[in-house]
């Protein structure tokens, strides 16, 4: 197999970056999904298509990715607050509950 930057995450992660950026919310998504595609265990691809998800009022979607991300890094307190603010959206009041008490244990142990 022979080099293309296609292949390479840091490709679609720079592409991403970019289109959120420029409030291309779409786009980001779509190559936050290929880079997720590529590195399925990077953190940052699912955050960043949750961020972009919840850009295009997609919430129930954003959610599902940042829930994805919190599987890997679980006492992110960046991912619990966006989790949160979708399941507000989504009217999920319990799970958003949980969220909080999650990011209070985490300043707790600071």
């Amino acid at each position: 197999m022979t080099f293309h930057p296609t292949n390479n995450p840091l490709f679609w992660q720079q592409t991403a970056d970019a289109c959120f950026a420029q409030e291309r919310y779409e786009k980001a998504a779509e190559a936050y999904l290929r880079m997720a595609e590529l590195a399925p265990n990077d953190v940052d691809a699912w955050k960043g298509r949750g961020k972009a998800l919840f850009a295009l009022g997609r919430t129930a979607d954003a959610a599902g990715c940042f829930e994805r991300a919190l599987l890997l890094l679980p006492d992110d307190e960046e991912l619990l607050t966006l989790l949160a603010d979708a399941l507000d959206v989504l009217g999920e009041a319990e799970k958003k509950a949980a969220c909080f008490i999650r990011l209070a244990e985490l300043e707790a142990e600071k």
